[in-house]
Formats: structure tokens, C-alpha cells, sequence
């Protein structure tokens, strides 16, 4: 038996969708696609393939208007580079005025508050001064009969005799020495009939009255004595010019009395017109008057 052999016919080659990768079919496809719509479109038209003058145009234009906006930014990036340069040149230059304004106004402001505690200082200085001073006018004031006083003390009445004839009569001399005598126990201020005794009051014959800081006083005399009213009498008694005046007034019967005042307000004398004199000023105002204590 005989085999006959045959051959089996060739397998016909897959399709290009079944070969192909999928996005490459795809990829492909869709430029071939574009490639035939481009080409259809030209034919219509009726331009040539090869027309590519509108394109080099574009791109030449374009490329000029690039490099002009890159020029123009260049120039004004320039121009305000100059500008922010000047303007910070000019700032520094302001700052530094401004620094300078700042320091003297601080070197002004030192030299003042030195000044000012200087001044400060100086018055301080005066204000004690003045103190001072007015503390010893105050005390000299009492002392001369030109400052008002009060304080406690003795009161003492003195008159003529009854029935006494004008040669027995109290007169200016008779109250001057009842005075000393007052000044020697230890008074620190009298008035005679509210006239304020002073360094420079006197006592005057006018008349029948008796004239003090150039008024007239009429007896009775009322003397108002400032000072201790336990050791006033007893002092004046005892004293040389208390013992004149106590024989003085047994020779012409003199009414004298002498009687606890209590707190006794003495007015200050009238200031006197200087019309020769002239007050020089001291050259230190902490400089005591000669005379003048601190007691």
C-alpha cells in the first residue's frame, strides 16, 4: 500500500491589529489618520505640499517681537536698577542727616538737664538762705519792737499820786527808767498803752501827756510786759534800775501795780522812714548780722 504524502498549506499571516501592540496600532494609526486629513484639506485648498513661507513669516516676526520685549525689559530693568541705587544713595544720605539732627538734639538735652540741676541746685542754696534770713528778720523783729508778739507775761499799771501837784506827777523820765529796769529783768517786749516799744522809742514830755513813737499816751500807763511772769517782779526787784525806780516811786507816791497778764498778743511797731541811713546789703546772706543771736 502506497502512502501518499502531503503537505500542509501555509498559515495564512494574522492581522496587523492581532500582531501590533495595541497603543502603537493606535499611536499609528491616528498620524495616519491626521496625515490623510491634512493632505485632503490641501487639495481642496489647492495649496502645494511644499508652501512653507507663512509659518517662516510668523516665526521671524515673532522673534523679532521677543527680542524687542526682552530689549525693552533689559533698558527698564536698567533704569530702575539706576533708580532703586539712587533712591536707597539717597535714604542712607537722609538717615544719616536724621542721625546727626539726633545727636545734637541729645547733646542739647544733656547740657540742659545739666543746666536745669545746676539751677536746681542754686535754689536750693537760695531757698535756705532765705530762710535763714527771714528766721533772723523774724528774731530781730521781736527783738526791736517791729514784729507782733504774743506770749505770757505781767501787766503793770503806774499813775500819779492822788491829789498830787504837776512836780509829783509821773513824767517821760520817771517811765524811761521803769522801762530799763523792765529790760534788765528779763522783758522780751513792751508796749506802753498799746504803743510798741522799740529800739528807737523815746519818751516826751508834751503837757499834761506823755508822747511814745510820737503818740500821745494819758495815765493811767499800762505797761504789758512779755516774758516770765514768775521771775519778771522778782527781778526787777532785785536788779540796780528795779531798785531805783521802786525808791522813785515811794518818794512821789506812785501807784504802782503788778498783776499776772496771761497770754498777751503785742502789736508790732510801725516801721520807721529811714530818710539818711541807707541798708547795705550783706555780700553773704549766710553771713549772721553782728548782734544778731540764733537763740
Amino acid at each position: 500500500m502506497v502512502e501518499s504524502t502531503r503537505t500542509a498549506p501555509p498559515a495564512a499571516p494574522l492581522p496587523q491589529h492581532v500582531t501590533e501592540p495595541l497603543l502603537a496600532l493606535i499611536t499609528q494609526r491616528s498620524l495616519d489618520a491626521d496625515y490623510e486629513h491634512v493632505a485632503a484639506r490641501r487639495r481642496t485648498t489647492g495649496v502645494a505640499a511644499g508652501t512653507k513661507s507663512a509659518p517662516r513669516h510668523t516665526a521671524a516676526i515673532v522673534l523679532v517681537v521677543f527680542g524687542l520685549l526682552v530689549t525693552v525689559a533689559a533698558v527698564q530693568t536698567s533704569r530702575n536698577a539706576s533708580v532703586d541705587q539712587s533712591s536707597r544713595a539717597s535714604l542712607i544720605d537722609q538717615i544719616n542727616l536724621r542721625r546727626q539732627g539726633v545727636a545734637k538734639l541729645q547733646a542739647q538735652l544733656a547740657n540742659q538737664q545739666t543746666r536745669q540741676l545746676r539751677l536746681r541746685d542754686e535754689l536750693t542754696a537760695l531757698a535756705t538762705a532765705q530762710q535763714a534770713t527771714r528766721s533772723r528778720i523774724q528774731r530781730l523783729d521781736v527783738r526791736t519792737g517791729f514784729g507782733a508778739v504774743r506770749g505770757p507775761g505781767v501787766q503793770i499799771t503806774v499813775a500819779s499820786a492822788p491829789d498830787s501837784n504837776a512836780s509829783e506827777t509821773v513824767r517821760d523820765s520817771d517811765l524811761a527808767l521803769l522801762t530799763d529796769a523792765l529790760w534788765a529783768a528779763g522783758a522780751e517786749a513792751i508796749s506802753v498803752n498799746g504803743e510798741r516799744l522799740t529800739v528807737l522809742s523815746a519818751f516826751r514830755n508834751v503837757g499834761v501827756g506823755i508822747l511814745v513813737n510820737s503818740q500821745p499816751v494819758f495815765p493811767p500807763y499800762v505797761f504789758s510786759v512779755v516774758g516770765d511772769p514768775n521771775e519778771l517782779p522778782a527781778n526787777l526787784l532785785s536788779s540796780s534800775a528795779g531798785a531805783a525806780w521802786y525808791a522813785l516811786k515811794d518818794s512821789f507816791g506812785f501807784r504802782f501795780d503788778v498783776k499776772n497778764g496771761g497770754t498777751m498778743d503785742l502789736p508790732a511797731a510801725p516801721p520807721a522812714n529811714l530818710r539818711s541811713a541807707k541798708i547795705i546789703p550783706p555780700k553773704n546772706l549766710d553771713t549772721q548780722t553782728k548782734g544778731d543771736s540764733t537763740s
